[in-house]
């Protein structure tokens, strides 16, 4: 019988895929213009990364965002929200591998497209078509599954060892990682009883306080901070 435990991280899991599904049905409905007039902006900005434009101001010499350049898009095209991925696929590839592989295709697609200044709105709602169905197998999938320690720190681990990107990625990447770190050593420490666990659940609340002033947001710290939850890990 599964530990009650695990309720969180199933009510997380699953709910990652729904809400990716329901993302990916928001853009088609706005790519094709279903809502809007032709003439009407696109993309709608409440799909990008909110903090291209709201985080704080300093000296070039100072920014971690010009430092990690701008890979995949030109400066000052403000990225897409891949929040709802950007930790999601860690877990959706210790699942099902092979439809993990195939959502990661169809939403760097999306991504590449949407980060550009004028996205291409048949290929946004192609890609984003092929994604939907993909991230609903998904949510089936983990709404009916056992959880269990093992399967969790195999998540947890990646998500520490993928520090880099989440980091980069934006803050709202970063409060994913922290929230799904937090469910997940919930229950993996009350199954398994780690010596360690004040010090990972001390490291664990030490994202949550990086991410209380966003705008403030700096991606190497909390790449920094992952990294240290990575060695605790082991």
């Amino acid at each position: 019988m599964e530990n009650p435990a695990w309720v969180g991280v199933r009510d997380w899991s699953a709910g990652q895929a729904v809400q990716l599904r329901a993302a990916m049905e928001r853009l088609i409905w706005r790519a094709k213009g279903e809502r809007y007039d032709k003439k009407d902006v696109w993309p709608e900005y409440a799909e990008l990364s909110c903090f291209a434009c709201h985080h704080s101001l300093g000296p070039a010499a100072d920014s971690w965002r010009q430092k990690h350049e701008y890979s995949g898009r030109r400066p000052g095209d403000p990225a897409w929200n891949a929040s709802r991925f950007a930790v999601f696929r860690l877990m959706a590839e210790q699942v099902d591998s092979a439809s993990a592989q195939e959502l990661e295709k169809q939403l760097s697609a999306v991504s590449g497209e949407m980060s550009k200044l004028n996205p291409d709105r048949n290929a946004v709602a192609s890609a984003a078509t092929a994604a939907a169905p993909i991230a609903q197998r998904f949510a089936d999938r983990l709404a009916g599954m056992q959880y269990d320690s093992a399967l969790a720190l195999r998540v947890m681990q990646r998500i520490t060892d993928d520090a880099d990107a989440i980091s980069a990625a934006d803050e709202r990447a970063a409060e994913q990682a922290a929230m799904a770190l937090d469910s997940l050593y919930i229950a993996y420490s009350k199954e398994a009883k780690p010596a360690n666990a004040a010090g990972v659940r001390a490291a664990i609340n030490g994202l949550f306080q990086q991410l209380e002033m966003p705008s403030n947001y700096n991606a190497d710290q909390f790449a920094t901070a992952l990294r240290k939850i990575h060695e605790l890990l082991r």
